[in-house]
């Protein structure tokens, strides 16, 4: 037998300094460079660090079970599948300990942008709903028009109060609110086939009535009456109202009696209006979305809110008690936009009759501005009636000019165009008749004359009667002898 090498007090293998060990092309484990995976270590080798030599003789690893740092595993104990195991795990251990978690193979120069940190977030709190406008860029606007073409764009004014706004407010929600019959619906039907002409995606919300006759009845249902307004108000053929304006408008049917309640009408609110990209809504009516009408400031108070988030315009349709006052009182005036209020007014006296072009005792129907949060409104009530081709509300031509609306900017500048015009007329119509003004003062002092003459030949008489009378200086006075004879037949028939 060969004779074995002295052992060691530790009981470790002899190990012969002056051994090199060769390798089939791969690289060793010495340290700060990775072996390649899957290759098996050779035989006799010493552990990864040095120093450090390998695990005890006899005693095995077991299965799948990695060895202590800086240790390598005895070759001659441990299958081959399980060095390979081992080589890998070791690896990992040793870019654990380095602090380096990147893949293996990477270059450690790229780890830093390779792998990021990602800055924890913040949770705001309660100084999430805190807005500070001083951190704000810019703050100051102008409020825009809506132009609807109605009486409507009338009842607001600009900033300065010296023209008409020209349309409703943009972004705001408004209460337009009156008695029925007085064509509120198709006022609005008609702005909204307007509005969605331009290009502007609306939603009509009915909670009134059917939108489709679905059984045929013979019913003008509400959808053939909005194609028919939109027609006349744009003077669109059928077939072009479809393909330009219909298909700009969502209709979103809201009726109690099919059990929709008013939480159920939030939902899909809000879901056609995020979904379609809605910026204009007519609602006909607020009321019927609540049928017990105990809400309905409450209702159009988170109605504005949600349309405040979302940039959409809102005119809800709203009906009047007996009182004249709106359903929902003061606290629907309160939390409403601006609200425009239908109202029939008596003219209980002739001058009142004749100053708005009515008949005694008749009833004439108003509309006026009663609040409005971003504008001014128009001081005075403004007499309506129906448009005779649209069937819309316009302001009626016996409007008391003390109380005309005023026009629009555009308005404006048309008669700035057309005054230019009309004053150089005014300028040759003055100049003209100015000889003739001259030649009338001249025969002016012919009437005079006559005058005087007439005065004259008056003015002798009387001088002479009062020469009659007068005595002359150094006359004696003579008496009239009609006074004397009277006097002397009275005295003789006195004294007879």
């Amino acid at each position: 037998m060969a004779k074995k090498g002295k052992k060691t007090s530790n009981n470790q293998m002899p190990v012969d300094p002056n051994q090199q060990y060769q390798y089939s092309g791969h690289q060793g484990m010495m340290p700060g460079h990775q072996g390649m995976p899957g290759h098996q270590g050779m035989p006799g080798h010493q552990g990864m660090m040095p120093g450090h030599q390998g695990m005890m003789p006899g005693h095995q690893g077991m299965p799948g079970q990695m060895s202590a740092p800086h240790m390598a595993a005895y070759p001659n104990q441990m299958p081959g599948g399980q060095m390979q195991m081992q080589n890998q795990m070791m690896q990992m251990m040793q870019m654990m300990m380095s602090g380096n978690m990147g893949i293996a193979g990477a270059d450690t120069a790229a780890q830093p942008f390779t792998y990021t940190e990602v800055p924890e977030e913040e949770d705001p709190g309660l100084d999430a709903d805190i807005i500070r406008p001083h951190q704000l860029r810019s703050v100051v606007k102008t409020q825009e028009p809506l132009p609807l073409d109605t009486v409507l764009d009338y009842l607001c004014l600009t900033e300065d109060s010296n023209y008409s706004l020209g349309g409703i407010p943009k972004g705001c929600t408004i209460a337009f609110v009156g008695p029925p019959g007085q064509g509120k619906t198709r006022t609005a039907i008609s702005a909204l086939c307007r509005i969605a002409y331009s290009g502007t995606r609306c939603a009509f919300v009915v909670a009134e009535e059917g939108f489709i006759d679905e059984n045929d009845s013979g019913r003008d249902d509400l959808c053939s009456r909005l194609t028919k307004i939109g027609m006349k108000t744009l003077g669109l053929s059928e077939a072009q109202f479809q393909k330009k304006v219909a298909k700009n408008i969502a209709v979103l049917l809201s009726q109690y009696h099919k059990g929709s309640s008013w939480d159920n009408f939030v939902t899909r609110y809000r879901f056609i209006v995020e979904k379609e990209g809605i910026k204009f809504v007519i609602i006909d009516s607020l009321n019927m979305l609540d049928p017990s009408k105990t809400k309905t400031a409450d209702n159009l108070s988170a109605l504005k809110t949600y349309n405040h988030e979302k940039g959409v315009t809102c005119l809800t349709i709203g009906q009047i008690r007996d009182t004249g006052m709106p359903v929902g009182g003061e606290a629907l005036i309160h939390t409403a936009d601006a609200v425009f209020l239908l109202e029939e007014m008596g003219l209980t006296s002739k001058e009142m009759a004749a100053l708005w072009g009515g008949k005694y005792r008749d009833r004439i129907v108003t509309i006026r501005a009663v609040k409005s949060v971003t504008t001014p409104i128009f001081p005075h009530p403004i007499r309506i009636h129906r448009d005779e081709e649209r069937g819309v509300l316009i302001a009626h031509p016996e409007q008391p000019d003390i109380y005309k609306p005023l026009p629009t900017k555009e308005e404006a500048k048309k008669l700035q165009e057309q005054s230019p015009v009309s004053e150089e007329k005014q300028t040759d119509a003055e100049e003209q008749p100015a000889p003739e003004a001259n030649a009338e003062e001249k025969p002016a002092p012919e009437v005079k004359a006559e005058t005087t003459a007439e005065e004259t030949t008056e003015t002798p008489k009387k001088k002479t009667k009062k020469t009659a009378s007068a005595p002359k200086e150094g006359e004696e006075k003579v008496e009239k002898p009609k006074k004397t004879t009277r006097k002397r037949k009275k005295t003789k028939e006195k004294s007879e």
